[in-house]
């Protein structure tokens, strides 16, 4: 079975908390009819979420202000859970655009007072 999971836009530094949340949410229903095992998703969250760290942090030093979109496609069995597909987009943020807009608009506000 197929499980979308996504975070939307999220820090940095929450990433894992969000993806947390996510993820029991949509395991919330196989809890309850005894489908999945918690114990099962919570080890598979803290592999996913160490090897995230290694790439993210160790590897790239993501700042933790960044703003970052998870989406995983888990395929869900009787003892296993996998990754069947997975994105990962980063948003930086444009110094130079930011401000070039924040003046701009800046501009329009005094025309239009």
């Amino acid at each position: 079975m197929e499980i979308l999971l996504k975070t939307g836009p999220v820090r940095m530094s929450g990433y894992a908390l969000k993806l947390r949340r996510v993820t029991n949410a949509a395991f919330r229903k196989f809890y309850k009819e005894k489908k999945v095992d918690p114990k099962l998703v919570n080890q598979f969250l803290t592999d996913l979420n160490k090897n995230l760290y290694g790439i993210l942090v160790e590897k790239y030093n993501i700042p933790k202000d960044v703003i970052i979109n998870i989406q995983l496609v888990l395929d869900l069995n009787d003892t296993s859970i996998s990754i069947k597909d997975f994105d990962l987009a980063v948003y930086n943020k444009d110094e130079i655009l930011s401000n070039n807009l924040t003046k701009e608009f800046k501009q329009l506000i005094k025309i239009e007072i």
